[in-house]
């Protein structure tokens, strides 16, 4: 067996990820479905034998015990699916929604500056995280103490700010009406790679599974953070239209994720397009609740988060008090990253640095929270409240790797988003008076 196979097999175990953070991909898996409610119990003794046939570099077996963990895993996913819906008709009818009729915030003065400054904000946030993507809050404040700037010069590519811009391509390419198959298939052409759910959900379409189906395929990370972490563009789009925002997001994340991954695609969305009506943070928050199922682990962590704030006042105390219903989930999983990002918003009362100071303390999946946070804080405040100390060493605009988007610049990106968002304020193009036309179009949509 060459290096190269043995290097495969053993990462199938045991990898390392660029902050240098060991990570478990089979366990990991195997716990993101018990989180999930699947009954793991047939796994245990196979990842016993994984674990031994790792320590032995017994590299064939171990490929083997894989196999047979993937085959438990994928019987226990066909459960887990039962009565997730699978349309925007069929998630709607399980939340509140908008409460009054969307205000046309696109046509505002503002709305250019406050986009550009939610693009910058992301960018600064998940260049802040990345160093530390996956560390513990006690091993960020044991070797880091009381961060003040960047840990290391900001690096402006990201796959968070990657998939924001293939929604903008399939705009271009299929205009408001683009089904989750259209944008599925604009991973395809421009992705290289992706992760976790995402990786998974390629992998699929690449093999003819397109969404809804698509999330499901060997992808029990359904529910971590990867929605929640590529959807505000959503809410950039409809400014003060939160249920719009939702729709797009849902149509979005069906690609991949699925329970508290789709609950946290559609709140960042609909969280992004609450901002633009200006409210304080702790109101902002709640109203997004509105568009996720009330009676969910994701509502209710969203709520004990902002109670700990209240209670505590004190990242560190606030963490403790929530480690009991968090910890028990990867450290990628939306339901930890949630709570991170809603103590930064909250305990950072809108200030630009305080908040994403704080979203990074709190450890977990840095670089998706902080810059979930930064983004937000961002539109809030616009370009000037911004402080040139964070946005100066990021430059004009980001690197990709996005085939065909390797870099482009901040103007570039509102202009853009802008001029989207403004065709969809005129046209009301993704209200539900279009399903039927996307209907027509066939598979994958939702």
């Amino acid at each position: 067996m060459d290096e190269k196979r043995r290097r495969e097999i053993a990462s199938l175990w045991s990898t390392e990820t660029a902050s240098g953070v060991t990570v478990y991909p089979t366990r990991a898996a195997v716990d993101a479905l018990t989180n999930l409610g699947a009954d793991m119990r047939g796994a245990l003794p196979l990842l016993g034998e994984a674990e031994a046939a790792f320590a032995a570099q017994a590299w064939g077996s171990l490929a083997q015990v894989v196999a047979r963990l993937n085959a438990v895993m994928a019987g226990q996913l066909a459960g887990i699916r039962a009565g997730e819906p699978a349309t925007w008709d069929a998630y709607r009818s399980r939340i509140r929604g908008a409460a009054t009729p969307p205000v046309d915030r696109a046509q505002a003065p503002d709305y250019p500056d406050r986009v550009r400054a939610a693009w910058i904000g992301k960018c600064i946030g998940t260049a802040l995280g990345d160093p530390v993507e996956g560390w513990s809050r006690g091993r960020i404040a044991a070797e880091h103490g009381e961060i003040r700037t960047y840990l290391v010069p900001p690096k402006v590519e990201n796959d968070d700010t990657a998939y924001p811009i293939l929604v903008l391509h399939a705009l271009d390419e299929h205009g408001p009406d683009f089904t989750s198959a259209d944008l599925a298939l604009e991973w395809v052409a421009h992705l290289p790679f992706a992760f976790t759910a995402e990786w998974a959900a390629l992998e699929n379409v690449k093999a003819g599974v397109l969404p809804p189906e698509s999330r499901w395929d060997r992808n029990p990370c359904g529910a971590w953070v990867g929605g929640q972490m590529r959807t505000e563009i959503h809410g950039l789009l409809a400014p003060s239209d939160p249920e719009r925002a939702g729709e797009l997001a849902f149509r979005d994340a069906v690609i991949s994720h699925y329970r508290e991954g789709m609950d946290g695609a559609v709140y960042a969305a609909a969280l992004m397009s609450l901002a633009f009506d200006g409210p304080k943070v702790e109101p902002l928050l709640r109203d997004a609740l509105r568009f996720v199922p009330a009676e969910g682990s994701f509502a209710a962590t969203v709520e004990e988060a902002i109670d700990a704030c209240r209670r505590h006042g004190d990242a560190v105390r606030v963490m403790d008090a929530l480690a009991p219903s968090i910890d028990r989930h990867h450290w990628i999983h939306t339901l930890p990253n949630i709570a991170c990002v809603v103590t930064g918003l909250v305990l950072g009362e809108g200030d630009f640095e305080r908040s994403i100071l704080t979203t990074l303390r709190c450890g977990y999946d840095t670089d998706c929270s902080t810059g979930q946070t930064a983004a937000l804080v961002g539109c809030l405040a616009g370009t000037e409240g911004i402080p040139e100390r964070w946005s100066g060493p990021i430059g004009d605009g980001l690197r990709t790797y996005v085939d065909g988007f390797e870099e482009i610049g901040f103007d570039r990106l509102a202009e853009w988003t802008v001029g989207w968002g403004r065709r969809l304020a005129a046209s009301g193009a993704t209200r539900s008076g279009t399903a039927k036309a996307r209907r027509a179009k066939g598979v994958g949509r939702a």
